[in-house]
Protein backbone atom coordinates (compact mmCIF):
# COMPACT_ATOMS: atom_id res chain seq x y z
CA UNK A 1 0.00 0.00 0.00
CA UNK A 2 1.23 3.60 -1.29
CA UNK A 3 0.48 6.41 1.32
CA UNK A 4 0.60 9.91 -0.32
CA UNK A 5 0.68 12.93 1.58
CA UNK A 6 0.41 16.25 0.23
CA UNK A 7 2.86 18.83 2.18
CA UNK A 8 1.30 22.58 2.48
CA UNK A 9 3.75 24.96 4.04
CA UNK A 10 2.49 27.69 5.77
CA UNK A 11 4.88 30.56 6.50
CA UNK A 12 4.18 33.43 9.07
CA UNK A 13 4.78 36.74 7.30
CA UNK A 14 5.58 39.37 9.64
CA UNK A 15 5.46 42.88 8.97
CA UNK A 16 7.31 45.59 11.80
CA UNK A 17 4.59 48.52 11.76
CA UNK A 18 7.06 50.12 13.40
CA UNK A 19 9.30 50.51 10.84
CA UNK A 20 6.68 51.39 8.64
CA UNK A 21 5.81 54.17 11.55
CA UNK A 22 9.01 55.90 11.67
CA UNK A 23 8.94 55.95 7.15
CA UNK A 24 5.88 57.54 7.47
CA UNK A 25 7.19 60.01 10.42
CA UNK A 26 10.03 60.69 8.52
CA UNK A 27 9.15 60.99 5.09
CA UNK A 28 5.62 62.24 5.33
CA UNK A 29 2.90 60.86 3.62
CA UNK A 30 3.74 61.39 0.55
CA UNK A 31 7.46 60.82 0.57
CA UNK A 32 6.72 57.38 2.38
CA UNK A 33 4.77 56.41 -0.52
CA UNK A 34 7.27 56.57 -2.72
CA UNK A 35 10.12 55.12 -0.69
CA UNK A 36 7.80 52.18 -0.24
CA UNK A 37 6.90 51.53 -3.87
CA UNK A 38 10.66 52.36 -4.63
CA UNK A 39 11.36 49.61 -2.27
CA UNK A 40 8.93 46.99 -3.72
CA UNK A 41 10.16 47.77 -7.20
CA UNK A 42 13.85 47.26 -6.21
CA UNK A 43 13.07 43.94 -3.98
CA UNK A 44 10.49 42.55 -7.32
CA UNK A 45 13.31 43.57 -9.80
CA UNK A 46 15.97 42.29 -8.00
CA UNK A 47 14.41 39.17 -6.93
CA UNK A 48 13.94 38.63 -10.57
CA UNK A 49 17.17 38.57 -11.29
CA UNK A 50 17.83 35.80 -8.65
CA UNK A 51 15.13 34.01 -10.06
CA UNK A 52 17.08 34.01 -13.27
CA UNK A 53 20.22 33.44 -11.96
CA UNK A 54 18.93 30.34 -10.11
CA UNK A 55 18.14 28.45 -13.19
CA UNK A 56 21.42 28.85 -14.43
CA UNK A 57 22.88 27.33 -10.70
CA UNK A 58 24.98 31.20 -10.84
CA UNK A 59 25.12 30.91 -6.84
CA UNK A 60 27.96 33.39 -6.42
CA UNK A 61 26.28 36.07 -8.29
CA UNK A 62 22.54 35.91 -5.88
CA UNK A 63 24.46 36.06 -2.48
CA UNK A 64 25.26 39.98 -2.94
CA UNK A 65 21.58 40.43 -4.67
CA UNK A 66 19.93 38.37 -1.26
CA UNK A 67 21.60 40.83 0.84
CA UNK A 68 20.20 43.67 -0.99
CA UNK A 69 16.77 41.89 -1.05
CA UNK A 70 17.05 41.58 3.01
CA UNK A 71 18.03 45.27 3.54
CA UNK A 72 15.27 47.28 1.72
CA UNK A 73 12.63 44.52 3.06
CA UNK A 74 13.61 45.81 6.24
CA UNK A 75 14.06 48.98 5.08
CA UNK A 76 10.29 48.95 4.93
CA UNK A 77 9.50 46.58 7.81
CA UNK A 78 8.88 43.22 5.85
CA UNK A 79 10.67 41.65 8.82
CA UNK A 80 10.44 37.67 7.24
CA UNK A 81 10.99 38.59 3.96
CA UNK A 82 14.72 40.17 5.29
CA UNK A 83 15.68 36.98 7.43
CA UNK A 84 14.36 34.28 4.25
CA UNK A 85 16.80 36.52 1.78
CA UNK A 86 19.00 36.67 4.31
CA UNK A 87 19.36 32.78 4.65
CA UNK A 88 19.14 32.48 0.60
CA UNK A 89 22.47 34.76 0.55
CA UNK A 90 24.06 32.13 3.06
CA UNK A 91 22.98 29.10 0.86
CA UNK A 92 24.11 30.47 -2.25
CA UNK A 93 27.13 32.22 -0.67
CA UNK A 94 27.72 28.13 0.69
CA UNK A 95 27.17 27.05 -2.67
CA UNK A 96 24.70 24.35 -1.69
CA UNK A 97 22.31 24.08 -4.51
CA UNK A 98 19.61 22.31 -2.32
CA UNK A 99 19.65 24.43 0.24
CA UNK A 100 19.28 27.32 -1.99
CA UNK A 101 16.34 25.97 -4.11
CA UNK A 102 14.23 25.24 -0.93
CA UNK A 103 14.97 28.85 0.66
CA UNK A 104 13.98 30.28 -2.84
CA UNK A 105 10.65 28.55 -2.42
CA UNK A 106 10.35 29.89 0.56
CA UNK A 107 11.27 33.39 -0.50
CA UNK A 108 8.28 32.86 -3.05
CA UNK A 109 5.49 31.99 -0.39
CA UNK A 110 6.43 34.93 1.85
CA UNK A 111 7.57 37.28 -0.93
CA UNK A 112 4.12 37.11 -2.47
CA UNK A 113 2.39 37.52 0.43
CA UNK A 114 5.05 40.10 2.27
CA UNK A 115 4.55 42.63 -0.61
CA UNK A 116 0.57 42.00 -0.80
CA UNK A 117 0.16 42.63 2.75
CA UNK A 118 2.44 45.82 2.48
CA UNK A 119 0.12 46.88 -0.85
CA UNK A 120 -3.25 46.74 1.25
CA UNK A 121 -1.36 49.04 3.76
CA UNK A 122 -4.68 51.78 4.69
CA UNK A 123 -1.78 54.07 4.66
CA UNK A 124 -0.67 53.78 1.25
CA UNK A 125 -2.05 54.84 -2.07
CA UNK A 126 0.01 52.93 -4.13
Amino acid sequence: MTFVIEMRPSERVVIDSAVLDDVFNRYGHRGAEDYVMEAVEAISDTLAEVDALGREDRLAEIAPRAQTVSRRSADIGLTSLAKVARDMGIAARRGDVIAYRAVWERLVRIGDRSLATVWMEPRLSL
